[in-house]
């Protein structure tokens, strides 16, 4: 007898096809049970190592130089990223070369080991940004193995990763505080030199001690000129106090006169000669204070990429939620189960849902 006119006879045999299903459902809810699943699942916590530390550093020099911060990584790593590192063939290979998987007692081929860990792998996120990673298998040493290769692989990867970063971030901030340096001896050496040249001091100070000079100037004058007016209401014009603040009159009117028309002495120039200058002059400071703050700035960004790569080397960026182990409830087969619901979905159509109906499972002419 084929499978086909086995399947035709049950088909018009009510007695044997329920004893078919009985069958196969008690064959199907052994396997459900039989080879006994079990699962070993693992809790990470990747550490963010994007950021170096420079978005305090960059905040320093400005706002300006937060985009700096933002271009040396300073965002958070989104979880998608390690989801597709746990999830990337380079963490499958390091699993299997670590298990041995491929090989006398494993698998034919590095093909089929990839196969199966797709099949009985899998990496998934949690709230909070936790990956969770969990191995089914019919043999529980196997799936804790599997699961903590995983952990050991992924943590390694991660770590490679951020080594790389580092190193590249590194090798940005020092030619940045290379040119940094430069650029700040420049600028120095610049301002230097204009100032020695045109006898200047520091800008605040050679500004506020000319205009200092203008105003004590302006107020003599201003006293001298009262006094000037009570002598000449009550003194004649022969009278010697008269004529001798008449000269200091005089005399404070020239120095005035001498404050307006640009002019340098021993001491540096007056008020309008460093007014003349004072475009040029603060252009030169204002390129040294910035060289100065990108120097600032790069140096200590220097230094701590010089902690982060001592750190990425000795330190772990996984931090262990919940080590591997196997979960203690009991599981099940799935696709037994699967299967079984699909027969007893069928049993009850032709055993109770047909005849309730009136529905014919076979034609006229087969119960003939």
């Amino acid at each position: 007898m084929t499978i086909g006119s086995g399947l035709v006879s049950l088909r018009h045999d009510a007695r044997n096809r329920r004893i078919a299903y009985a069958v196969l459902a008690v064959l199907l809810a052994i396997l459900c049970v039989f080879p006994q699943p079990y699962v070993a699942r693992a809790k990470i916590v990747p550490q963010d190592g994007s950021s170096i530390g420079l978005s305090s550093s960059m905040g320093a020099a400005g706002s300006q130089l937060q985009g700096f911060a933002a271009l040396l990584g300073s965002a958070k790593t989104p979880i998608d990223l390690y989801l597709a590192i746990g999830r990337g063939g380079e963490v499958s290979d390091s699993v299997i070369a670590r298990l041995g998987l491929v090989g006398p007692g494993g698998y034919a081929n590095h093909a089929k080991a990839e196969r199966a860990l797709d099949r009985d792998m899998d990496v998934h996120s949690l709230t909070g940004g936790i990956l969770e990673i969990t191995a089914r298998t019919h043999d529980p040493q196997l799936a804790e193995r599997l699961t903590r290769a995983y952990v050991q692989a992924i943590g390694e990867r991660i770590n490679a990763l951020g080594r790389d970063r580092v190193r590249r971030k590194r090798a940005v901030v020092e030619r940045r505080f290379k040119e940094a340096v430069v650029r700040a001896a420049k600028a120095e050496a610049a301002l230097s030199d204009f100032r020695r040249r045109n006898k200047l001091a520091e800008p605040e100070a050679q500004l506020g001690a000319e205009l200092t000079l203008r105003a004590g100037l302006q107020a003599q004058l201003q006293a001298k000129q009262v006094e000037l007016e009570t002598l000449q209401r009550f003194q004649g014009a022969e009278n010697p106090q008269l004529q001798s603040v008449q000269s200091e009159v005089s005399a404070l009117h020239a120095q005035i006169a001498g404050t307006t028309a640009p002019a340098a002495g021993a001491a540096g120039p007056n008020v309008a000669g460093l007014s003349a200058m004072s475009g040029e002059y603060l252009d030169l400071y204002r390129d040294y204070r910035f060289a100065q703050a990108l120097y600032e700035v790069y140096a200590r960004s220097s230094e701590e990429v010089a902690v982060d790569a001592l750190a990425a080397e000795t330190a772990s960026d996984v931090q262990m939620i919940e080590a591997p182990r196997l979960d203690p409830d009991r599981k099940y087969n799935i696709p037994a189960v699967a299967v079984l619901l699909l027969v007893l979905l069928c049993a009850a159509f032709t055993e109770i849902y047909a005849p309730a109906t009136g529905l014919r499972l076979a034609p006229r002419n087969a119960d003939r």
